[in-house]
């Protein structure tokens, strides 16, 4: 699971090294939000950590040009008429249960995004104590690391929300050895277009792009760092 990530906020550094364009009219549509209803729609600038429930920018394609829109990091899908409770996770979509899972099965090969991010958290135990402590990963050969996602956008009519789940698949064995079993997958860079452009792909090529990581090696660190 990844329950929270140090996002890049910076649209100028994203659309530089990831050369994607803002949607400035989402973001300008977003301010509004976050300036009527703070606590909902935290501002973004000042909450580069985010949990499930706040908003972060999200690299997609639209008409094969990548864009940045904000998006929540929490699924409410299309087709759901209430939130879906917290008990249940609909923030990290398993690369095992992209076709099984309601949540995932309408997203998968339809609406492909990517979290560019610096480093995750997760609760491990630790083995001196036997209490769970909160731990960061991060690569160790770059600042940023990057997860495909899935997103939707429900609306009522009146109202729309744009959120997004990062895929998530087994862990190496140094993210293992810190005591942790799931980790977002670290796409290739060079396939990124490829998993944003699903069109005409099939899945078996798809599973076969996603298959394909950054080779880095994941550090440990103290999680208030």
């Amino acid at each position: 699971m990844c329950y929270s990530a140090m996002v890049i906020q910076s649209l100028k550094t994203l659309e530089n090294c990831f050369l994607a364009h803002p949607i400035r009219q989402s973001f300008t549509d977003y301010e509004q939000k976050s300036q009527q209803d703070p606590k909902r729609f935290k501002p973004l600038a000042d909450h580069p950590r985010i949990y499930p429930g706040y908003f972060a920018p999200l690299i997609l394609s639209e008409d094969r040009e990548r864009v940045i829109r904000p998006m929540r990091y929490r699924l409410r899908p299309s087709w759901s008429d209430t939130e879906i409770p917290t008990k249940y996770n609909v923030f990290n979509a398993r690369l095992d249960s992209l076709e099984t899972r309601k949540s995932w099965q309408g997203l998968f090969m339809r609406q492909h995004g990517l979290l560019v991010f610096e480093k995750f958290y997760e609760w491990v135990v630790d083995e001196a104590t036997g209490k769970k402590k909160c731990v960061s990963f991060y690569p160790d050969d770059r600042e940023m690391m990057w997860a495909p996602c899935l997103w939707d956008r429900w609306t009522d009519g009146e109202q729309s929300l744009e959120s997004f789940a990062i895929i998530t698949t087994d862990p190496p064995p140094e993210i293992s050895e810190a005591g942790h079993d799931r980790c977002p997958l670290f796409l290739r860079k060079d396939l990124i277009d490829a998993w944003l452009n699903p069109k005409g792909m099939t899945k078996k090529e798809m599973y076969k792009v996603l298959a394909q990581k950054e080779g880095s090696k994941f550090l440990c660190g103290d999680a208030t760092a």
